[in-house]
């Protein structure tokens, strides 16, 4: 409990904000319902152990992307590796600094941003080339779709009964309308 406490004044130094939980059982209903950037757990706790907590969060739909960080006096490289290969983000072993735990909080929320960033891109990207491509033609279409499948000009103007020079001009409007 005291440590859970200190961690929690800690993170609120730095402004983060932290919400506690004194069980396992506990942080997972929690973590399910305010679906956390990042979870903090020890992994001996009392009813379930902070393994069978990380086990419970990746199956959680809303919480796939949540960062987790193990806390805890379990040190051994087997140890570590066990968390780690359950997909834990970090393992910081007690006892830790003020520093160590500031500095994997601060990783991990970077890591986050820049995946947040790389899906707004992507979203931008699909709802543009989604756009781009409602202006193709059926014929646009058919050409790209063999495009796609590494077919050649004569390849795809043999499967469509169309000239080389259609297909080119298709590929040609294509690229425009595409900005490709």
């Amino acid at each position: 409990k005291i440590l859970r406490e200190n961690i929690a004044e800690i993170i609120a130094h730095y402004d983060f904000h932290a919400i506690t939980a004194s069980s396992g059982e506990e942080g997972g209903k929690m973590g399910a319902q305010f679906a956390p950037d990042i979870i903090i757990c020890d992994i001996m706790l009392p009813g379930i152990d902070g393994y069978e907590v990380l086990n419970n969060v990746k199956q959680l739909p809303g919480l796939i992307s949540t960062a987790f960080i193990f806390l805890t006096a379990k040190s051994t490289r087997t140890d570590i590796r066990t968390g780690m290969d359950m997909g834990a983000d970090d393992y910081l072993t007690k006892p830790f600094t003020r520093e160590e735990l500031i500095n994997s909080i601060k990783a991990r929320v970077e890591k986050l941003i820049k995946i947040r960033t790389c899906k707004l891109e992507e979203d931008a990207f699909i709802a543009s080339a989604t756009e781009s491509l409602a202006k193709l033609t059926k014929a646009e279409r058919r050409v790209l779709s063999k495009i796609s499948e590494g077919f050649t000009t004569p390849q795809i103007a043999e499967k469509l009964f169309l000239s080389t020079k259609t297909v080119e001009n298709h590929r040609m409007n294509i690229s425009r309308k595409l900005c490709l």
